[in-house]
């Protein structure tokens, strides 16, 4: 009895390691199978859940010297979230700062859009000094910007991240140039520079270039006349000016100066011709030069009459009928500015900062100024239209399109 019971048990345990040798062969072949998938790259995260909410941030100067092209910076944004306030199905929300016009102030707006307010992007600034601050922060942070009409070739160097929606200063200073000597056969000129600014030095520089390669003429630029932002009273420059007899003063200044420039230089009989840059371009410049601006000409994003595309066309029409004014250089490139962000988007089928930068590299988009491109520094590829005050109304006067 007990040897039928052993043998019982010996076959019993047989058959319990047969059993447990068959499991440990098919647990070791699992991971094979659940690898080679993987290894394959069959697998994939899944992709990230889009918010309720899409915030672009706003940097912009809404208060202190630079509170008019805030202002039509702002009417600009606002007339696009209107036209499209939604991107993939989702509501888009515009957070406002105000960066008061300085430099600190710029960075630390830049910091609260990122760390407080969680933005996908950030649109502003179109000044270029307060750019170049927002954008070290947002550099650091990974958070596309779109400035708007910041013009300094610096606001863009080195950046993975930042973007704009303007031409550049090499090219407007060599449009400004360019129409000086051949639609006005200046032969001469004098620079008339804000030194406390970045947009009006490097400005300055790029005509001055430009101008003396398309004169000929090393000696054509007779003098070089400076103050500095605040400035009210310009009679030592302007009588220096005067004595010189330029057949141009190039003074891309900002409006404030220059409306005071222009009402000095008429009161001392400077008969040159005044050529400025796009910063000229708000309402309040003949406001305060009242007909001392009759005759004052300066490049600029935009004027209706330079552009006819139907864009261009519907955001004119769009803009006088929301604000019963014209639109000019703040409020197309805060308006082209949101569109490129919300067209990016759109292709990224993302909120993820680096897709939206990965869209924007991309981008080729159709806006109140025609095809916007970036170049290799993210800079627009876009023409230049001059502008004169006749009558006191805005006159198109000449178009440098991109390669001429």
């Amino acid at each position: 009895m007990k040897k039928s019971i052993s043998l019982f048990r010996f076959l019993s345990i047989l058959l319990a390691l047969s059993l447990l040798l068959t499991a440990c062969a098919q647990t070791a072949a699992t991971p094979e199978a659940t690898q080679a998938p993987a290894e394959s790259g069959a697998a994939e995260e899944p992709a990230a859940a889009l918010p309720a909410v899409i915030k672009i941030g706003v940097n912009e100067t809404m208060t202190g010297w630079g509170a008019a092209y805030g202002d039509m910076t702002w009417k600009g944004i606002q007339l696009a979230h209107k036209t499209k306030p939604e991107v993939l199905g989702i509501p888009v929300e515009l957070v406002l700062v105000d960066n008061k016009s300085e430099k600190s102030e710029a960075a630390l707006a830049a910091q609260r859009l990122v760390e407080v307010e969680k933005v996908a992007a950030v649109l502003g600034v179109n000044s270029s000094s307060m750019s170049m601050a927002q954008n070290e922060v947002l550099e650091a942070a990974k958070v596309p910007s779109m400035a708007t009409a910041a013009t300094n070739p610096l606001v863009t160097q080195g950046k993975e991240y930042a973007f704009r929606a303007c031409f550049i200063d090499p090219f407007q200073g060599k449009a400004a140039a360019k129409f000086a000597t051949e639609e006005l056969g200046a032969k001469t000129a004098v620079l008339l520079v804000d030194i406390a600014l970045d947009y009006p030095v490097g400005l300055a520089n790029y005509f001055r270039s430009n101008f003396i390669e398309m004169t000929g003429d090393e000696k054509s630029i007779l003098s070089y006349q400076s103050f500095q932002t605040g400035d009210r009273d310009f009679t030592a420059q302007l009588t220096q000016i005067k004595s010189l007899s330029p057949d141009i003063v190039f003074a891309p200044n900002e409006y404030a100066e220059l409306a005071a420039i222009l009402q000095q230089a008429k009161q001392l009989g400077i008969t040159a011709k005044f050529l400025a840059g796009d910063s000229a371009d708000v309402p309040e410049l003949v406001q305060i030069a009242g007909e001392n601006a009759e005759g004052f000409m300066y490049t600029a994003q935009f004027h209706p009459d330079a552009f006819t595309h139907p864009e261009a066309g519907v955001f004119t029409e769009a803009f006088r009928a929301e604000y019963n004014i014209d639109p000019e250089t703040f409020s197309v490139t805060g308006y082209d500015g949101y569109m490129l962000l919300l067209d990016a988007i759109e292709r990224a089928g993302s909120v993820d900062p680096e897709k939206i930068r990965e869209a924007l590299l991309q981008t080729s988009f159709t806006g109140a100024r025609g095809v916007t491109e970036f170049d290799a520094d993210h800079n627009g590829i876009l023409a230049v239209p001059v502008i004169e005050i006749v009558g006191g109304k805005k006159t198109f006067r000449y178009l440098v399109s991109p390669g001429e």
